[in-house]
């Protein structure tokens, strides 16, 4: 049966450079742009539960305010870590791609009208605040349903024997929805995006030496990390057999990740309950590297019997990488400046000075 799913798989194409390269860029831009995510959808749940309980208001206004910008990043920041999912992972990512094309393609609609909508939002604030409640609410819905879409995909390129359905569905149409991870995954993202925002809203609170704004956004942070650590445990035992025992300690590194970013966590949960809202910031950076390493051993794991990146031919033209390297470095620079004069611009200083 292993070798018919194998025929299903089409040929990879040579890369430039080694593999490990194409591998640490790929975690890096995937931990920057899951950060820009979790801002921007958590932000867009804080600021719509304020807007409707009618607590809050100020804090949903200021949120309201930079949502615009954090999607923007968000999405730039999303470019490269597909980028280079397809480079290393192409074969797979590509194919079910086109199973469930019609709905990715509509990914594309739903970011512009998310995107759109959050400038209403914050355009009609005061002037229409049923309209502004309404545009961000479908904001969110835009933003959920490309994130759903995401992980439809991205579980689904993990799974060849499902690909067998173009015979009977070539039209596009698929989702993976019995996938035993999607729902865990999904859940997984979804829960963490408004407990890192909740971080955010606590570090905003203190440089603005508004301790409601801290408490508040600390209480978000702590409630949904506990229940985060449920959701995980969730998606481990959702995982195929060979994966969940390799994370059982069958595999060192693999079990050392798990291990590491559930410290992590821990660790960043303790420091939301003593509201030590710097700790907690660095230690849920720290977190979320570990599980995006984490993520990263899953997907190579699971399409261990078929494929390892390890095995790509490598041509030993390196002046792309190079090109991009420098190009990242830049643009890196870049978006820290910017960061850094936006968040002047607003009145709050960037996280580590006084």
């Amino acid at each position: 049966m292993r070798m018919d799913l194998a025929r299903l798989i089409p040929a990879a194409e040579a890369i430039p450079s080694p593999w490990g390269w194409f591998e640490a860029l790929l975690l890096l831009t995937f931990v920057l742009h899951v950060l820009f995510m979790n801002l921007t959808v958590g932000s867009a749940v804080i600021a719509l539960a304020g807007r409707f309980t009618g607590r809050q208001r100020e804090l949903a206004r200021e949120l309201g305010h930079r949502l615009p910008t954090t999607l923007a990043l968000q999405i730039n920041m999303g470019v490269a870590p597909l980028l280079f999912v397809q480079v290393l992972y192409g074969q797979f990512l590509y194919t079910s791609s086109v199973l469930m094309a019609g709905w990715w393609l509509s990914a594309i609609a739903a970011v512009i009208l998310g995107y759109y909508c959050l400038y209403i939002h914050d355009a009609k604030f005061e002037s229409a605040p049923m309209f502004s409640r309404l545009a961000l609410a479908l904001s969110l819905v835009m933003l959920l349903f490309t994130g759903f879409l995401l992980s439809n995909n991205m579980t689904l390129m993990l799974r060849p024997e499902a690909w067998t359905v173009y015979a009977t569905n070539p039209g596009g149409s698929f989702l993976n929805l019995s996938d035993r991870t999607l729902w865990p995954r999904y859940a997984h993202m979804l829960v963490a995006a408004p407990a890192v925002a909740g971080l955010y809203v606590a570090l905003i609170g203190a440089k603005k030496r508004r301790l409601d704004w801290e408490e508040h956004g600390l209480a978000w942070f702590t409630r949904l990390t506990m229940a985060q650590f449920a959701v995980g445990v969730w998606l481990l035992m959702a995982l195929p057999q060979p994966v969940l025992l390799a994370f059982m300690g069958r595999d060192p590194l693999s079990t050392g990740l798990l291990m590491a970013g559930i410290l992590a966590g821990l660790a960043a949960l303790v420091a939301g309950l003593k509201k030590w809202t710097g700790a907690a910031v660095w230690l849920t950076l720290v977190a979320v590297a570990f599980m995006a390493a984490t993520r990263a051993q899953v997907r190579s794991l699971t399409l261990a019997p078929y494929f390892t990146p390890a095995s790509l031919k490598v041509t030993g033209d390196n002046s792309p990488f190079l090109v991009f390297a420098v190009a990242l470095l830049l643009g890196l620079g870049a978006v820290a400046y910017m960061l850094k004069a936006y968040a002047r611009s607003s009145g709050v200083k960037p996280a580590g000075r006084g």
